[in-house]
């Protein structure tokens, strides 16, 4: 049987990056993923990039990620603008001069470093092509069985192994999951101007648009967002189909636009779960909370729940304590409810009513943007939630 501090069951980016936090502190972690290491190595592009606040990035400069990005990998993300319907008008977020927003970086890119620093890592230890199929507490321990017949014993096991866990069903806690009926697909397109570092959000009725400034001035991601029942018929465009669709709805702000690559799609579904632990045993990433991505919130909060664990934690003593680690643990759940709660029930407010065309909603979206646009102090606070150390 394998002893260790923590096993960790989910290689994805708040997985590693927990591993990387703990093993800071000494702590022997044992990293279970179920996919092979060559797809953990090279990890393929995904069509999603990801949003980063600058507090998001300084935590990823301290582990010795951030660095490992080509400076084709990362750029600024300088402001952002939302459209309603057919406005010509657009409610606008920035830092009037005072530096970038936030930052973008592909999603592929971050979890290839967060692997190369795992590697390298002596105190992490990656056990790939790994799926548990069971786990207990027993003797102070959590033990967990692997469909390899495997046995590993834990002081703390955590699942970060997506919003759909499965462990975290086998620990007993259950979840909220709100299904939006909604796709997103993403494809990466050229415009014929530049984008500024502007991210632009252009919620049509039908439909919402978002252009996310990639590293280089005439490539964006675009993300469409449409009800399932349109999304096969999307996906199935053309490139020059999808180009104009991306053109129109977009009111041709970047000028003629050009199709590059595959194009993705994923299914809209939210995830909060009941508690974030039991007996040795914890949630961080989408396993505890799963956003929609409007807000482009969720990495940033499965950092930031990291982070929390990790802190509360303190050193390798507590892990072995289990009065010391419940109390661990209950703080973790009260501050990262705190800070995820607000977020996610606010995000998912946000896309009730910013993708309801009855006329009611209609008119209210309108009326909080406008708010919105003349009362600055909503702007500032959004633009400090994003900017914040």
């Amino acid at each position: 049987m394998l002893h260790t501090d923590v096993a960790i069951v989910g290689a994805g980016p708040a997985g590693m990056a927990l591993a990387l936090m703990l093993a800071a502190r000494d702590c022997r972690v044992t990293l279970l993923e179920r996919q092979g290491e060559e797809i953990l190595a090279s990890p393929a592009n995904d069509g999603r990039e990801i949003a980063l606040t600058h507090k998001s990035v300084r935590l990823l400069q301290s582990l010795g990620v951030w660095q490992r990005l080509k400076s084709s990998e990362q750029g600024p993300l300088d402001s952002a603008q939302v459209v309603d319907g057919n406005s010509p008008t657009y409610l606008d977020f920035d830092t009037r001069g005072r530096g970038p927003l936030g930052f973008i970086a592909p999603n592929y890119a971050i979890r290839r470093a967060l692997y190369d620093a795992v590697r390298e890592d002596s105190n992490i230890q990656l056990q790939t092509n790994s799926a548990v199929v069971g786990t207990r507490c027993e003797a102070a321990r959590r033990l967990v069985q692997l469909d390899s017949g495997q046995d590993i014993a834990a002081a703390l096991l955590v699942a970060a192994d997506s919003r759909f866990s499965e462990v975290r069903r086998m620990a007993g806690i259950g979840a909220d999951m709100r299904d939006f009926g909604r796709v997103a697909i993403l494809g990466a397109v050229r415009t014929e101007r530049e984008h500024g570092g502007i991210a632009r959000e252009c919620f049509r009725y039908g439909s919402t648009l978002a252009l996310l400034p990639m590293s280089d001035a005439y490539t964006c991601s675009a993300v469409v967002t449409v009800s399932a029942s349109c999304a096969e018929e999307i996906m199935a465009y053309g490139d020059e189909a999808f180009a104009a669709h991306v053109q129109r709805e977009s009111a041709g702000v970047l000028g003629a636009v050009e199709a590059l690559g595959r194009r993705h799609s994923y299914p809209l579904v939210a995830v909060y779960a009941h508690r974030f632990y039991a007996e040795r045993f914890a949630l961080v990433g989408d396993a505890a909370v799963g956003m929609h991505p409007v807000t482009a919130h969720g990495f940033n909060l499965g950092l930031a729940g990291a982070k929390s664990l990790t802190n509360q934690l303190h050193n390798v003593t507590r892990l072995y304590q289990s009065v010391a680690l419940s109390r661990v643990l209950s703080r973790y759940q009260v501050q990262h409810r705190l800070e995820s709660h607000p977020i996610y029930t606010g995000t998912n407010r946000l896309v009730d009513l910013f993708t309801d065309d009855r006329l009611p909603a209609k008119l209210l979206r309108k009326a909080v943007l406008r708010i919105s646009e003349h009362f600055p102090p909503v702007r500032r606070a959004i633009v400090h939630q994003l900017t914040r150390h």
